[in-house]
């Protein structure tokens, strides 16, 4: 890293689809914990960010889903469709990112390529095809990209403090 961005963090996460951005919302703003998401691609979405095909859309009524943490959240965004079509749930995950601040904890276009443990400092490093390279105490895959760091993270929401301990 060219300039003075912390490189230090309690947690790591991969991908900033409604997972990734729940994650994040969760360990900074309830936890207070230090949190940096990593996204591939330049906007957030995950799913929703990649599939642009035509007729995409969600096969769960859009009072489901949705997020659920925040009733004021709950109360002003307004659903069009009962299954919402790809480009309004995109709408949807940017109005959340814009309405938490989430987008200045995420790195876009930041491919993850390297994640590993060390067991006597109980640290995870993780690294990205761009050149940064970080550590925290949390590793936290919340996108299908997370299998391109070695398969160390495939489940969503998983949150471990090694290899074999699982974590909270």
């Amino acid at each position: 890293m060219a300039n003075s961005q912390p490189t230090d963090f309690d947690a790591i996460i991969i991908g900033a689809g409604f997972a990734g951005l729940y994650m994040l919302h969760s360990l900074r703003d309830k936890l207070g914990l230090s949190a940096r998401v990593y996204e591939t691609g330049n906007g957030v979405g995950g799913t929703w960010y990649w599939n642009r095909y035509p007729g995409a859309r969600c096969d769960t009524d859009s009072y489901i889903y949705c997020y659920t943490f925040d009733k004021q959240l709950l109360q002003e965004w307004e659903w069009t469709e009962r299954y919402p079509e790809q480009p309004e749930i995109l709408r949807y995950l940017n109005h959340v990112a814009d309405r938490f601040d989430l987008r200045k904890d995420i790195r876009f276009n930041a491919c993850v390529t390297e994640a590993s443990f060390d067991e006597k400092a109980n640290r995870w490093t993780i690294r990205t095809e761009e050149g940064d390279a970080v550590t925290a105490k949390y590793f936290i895959g919340a996108a299908e990209a997370s299998r391109r760091a070695g398969s160390l993270v495939n489940a969503l929401f998983m949150l471990r403090t090694g290899p074999d301990r699982p974590g909270p």
